[in-house]
């Protein structure tokens, strides 16, 4: 999406938004659906991503760190985005395209993608009432 938008400034789309979409699209009103959770969920595993890769010379060490952090403060703090896993994943594995990035991953392409998502998906489900996004608590 961030392709599209900025004609190759921004090097590639993360994969983890692809689920994302899915459940934006097809469950709008549950919880890891709403806003809030996409897009701290999809910020916060960037950065734990990010800072694992820079800090642990062992690909799997690093995973296994930033993944379970990532979880565990999900669960702690509420902000249930499963997908936003794969964004901590793509941060240490992604390649020199991603690694290069360093902390710029965070924001573009991470939180740009997100929040363009978030975005769409008001979009898209606004025209029906019976699909409130974001939901009503």
């Amino acid at each position: 999406m961030s392709d599209a938008l900025l004609s190759g400034v921004a090097p590639l789309l993360v994969v983890s938004m692809g689920a994302t979409a899915v459940i934006l699209f097809s469950l709008p009103s549950a919880p890891a659906a709403q806003p809030g959770a996409v897009l701290i969920a999809h910020v916060v595993a960037a950065f734990l991503g990010v800072a694992a890769a820079q800090i642990f010379d062992n690909i799997p060490l690093a995973i296994a760190v930033a993944l379970g952090l990532h979880a565990g403060l999900m669960t702690r703090f509420g902000y249930m985005h499963p997908p936003s896993g794969g964004t901590a994943l793509t941060a240490i594995i992604g390649g020199p395209a991603v690694t290069d990035l360093g902390f710029k991953f965070i924001w573009r392409p991470v939180l740009l993608n997100a929040v363009l998502l978030v975005l769409l998906a008001i979009a898209v489900n606004k025209p029906f009432a019976w699909r409130q996004y974001p939901a009503k608590s």
